[in-house]
């Protein structure tokens, strides 16, 4: 469920769920970006720009952050793949990969399964700071737990605004109400279902405790497109330093990846 309302769903409104939107000039493929928990679209735009060469990097924007900071945020992740299914499928991709980072991990393999059953391809499925998709979620804190249990919780995954959450008052204030309701979504989301047919790509930093004790090896049970997994130096936000070479095993993966691609253009 939302946290107040319903947005529309006319052509019209696409354009906001994608940073950018959809009136530009696009590649062969288009990598939709979904956030981590109390995370936003523009983080992908530094953490992968190096992909830029080769694949259109779209980093998906979610209700209740930066340029729909107004908006009610969702708090039920399968209400929200089924918005983002409709949103997806009508946007015209040309050739659509998923990434997602953590809590946007879950999100990309159950819209991957949505957009599949749907009828709308997925060339590949990049799932990031996650263990694997049996863990049952969990939430490191009640969502009305204090400011400063949850700004702690940040701090012990190496949130790269955490500095500045401390700093400005206004920021910290609009975070912590993402990531309350990011909590809903957290705990109602849940790797259940078929296989996919699309090809996972699973990466995730050494120094991670987050998923120290998970077992990786699960995303292949997932799929039916073959699965590979890359550990790279870092915590939970390896990207932050990784980016470089999480965007060429990004550009590797989808060379070799072929899918379909839609007829429709993007930007109409």
């Amino acid at each position: 469920m939302r946290a107040e309302t319903r947005p529309g769903s006319v052509k019209g409104d696409l354009d906001r769920w994608f940073l950018g939107g959809l009136d530009r000039t696009w590649s062969d493929t288009q990598l939709l970006c979904l956030p981590h928990s109390g995370g936003n679209g523009s983080s992908y735009r530094a953490w992968l720009a190096a992909a830029e060469s080769e694949v259109d990097v779209v980093p998906v924007q979610l209700p209740g952050r930066e340029t729909r900071l107004f908006e009610p945020p969702f708090t039920d992740q399968p209400t929200l793949v089924a918005e983002l299914t409709g949103v997806v499928s009508r946007a015209g991709f040309r050739r659509i990969a998923l990434f997602g980072h953590s809590m946007g991990a879950v999100l990309a393999m159950n819209l991957c399964r949505a957009l599949e059953a749907a009828g709308t391809p997925v060339a590949h499925v990049f799932v990031s700071g996650h263990g694997g998709p049996s863990q049952r979620p969990a939430a490191a804190f009640p969502t009305d737990s204090s400011d400063e249990t949850i700004l702690d919780a940040l701090g012990a995954t190496g949130a790269p605004n955490y500095e500045a959450l401390l700093r400005d008052p206004e920021l910290r204030e609009m975070v912590l109400r993402v990531i309350r309701a990011d909590l809903g979504l957290v705990l109602t989301g849940f790797v259940a279902g078929p296989p996919v047919q699309a090809p996972i790509t699973v990466l995730n930093g050494k120094d991670d405790l987050t998923s120290a004790d998970w077992d990786v090896s699960e995303w292949a049970e997932v799929t039916r497109g073959g699965c590979t997994a890359h550990l790279l130096p870092g915590d939970h936000f390896y990207l932050v330093e990784q980016g470089a070479e999480v965007a060429r095993i990004i550009r590797s993966a989808l060379t070799v990846t072929e899918a379909p691609a839609h007829d429709e253009d993007p930007s109409r």
